[in-house]
């Protein structure tokens, strides 16, 4: 059959909402001096930046961050990434409480926990104290 997805919407293809959100990390990552400004970090204060993917073993539980910066300061910003069709709700706040637990870091790290958005989040993630910093990817688009 020739042409059958000619009439259906990209947004209604199985797995949209993922590839979208794979798609936004890679292009927020190739913008690192974007996101570094918007957590007011000077690249000078960098130890090291990228993603992060802690591997599960037996003595530790596993996870994955979008964008870990560890400054010399010894406080670990951990940037969560978001695509969704609707706005995140609070239910963001408990994963990243659950992604900060499982993170094996030194002693003396402060854990820092950032929500970089292209949605919306509710108003009870908004208002939340949780997220040192909450950053709407349209901003980027605004000022340049």
């Amino acid at each position: 059959m020739n042409g059958g997805f000619d009439q259906v919407p990209l947004s209604t293809m199985l797995g949209f909402e993922t590839h979208m959100g794979l798609q936004l990390e890679s292009l927020l990552l190739q913008n690192r001096p974007l996101l570094l400004e918007k957590l007011g970090i000077s690249p000078v204060d960098i130890v090291r930046q990228g993603s992060y993917r802690q591997t599960k073993t037996t003595t530790q539980q596993g996870c994955q961050i979008d964008y870990l910066v560890q400054t010399k300061t010894n406080s670990l910003f951990i940037c969560e990434f978001k695509f969704k069709r609707r706005e995140i709700s609070s239910d963001i706040i408990t994963e990243m409480q659950e992604k900060l637990l499982r993170l094996k870091t030194p002693k003396g790290f402060a854990k820092v926990a950032v929500l970089f958005h292209l949605s919306g989040v509710a108003s009870s993630v908004a208002t939340n104290p949780y997220f040192y910093r909450i950053v709407d990817i349209v901003d980027f688009l605004e000022n340049n």
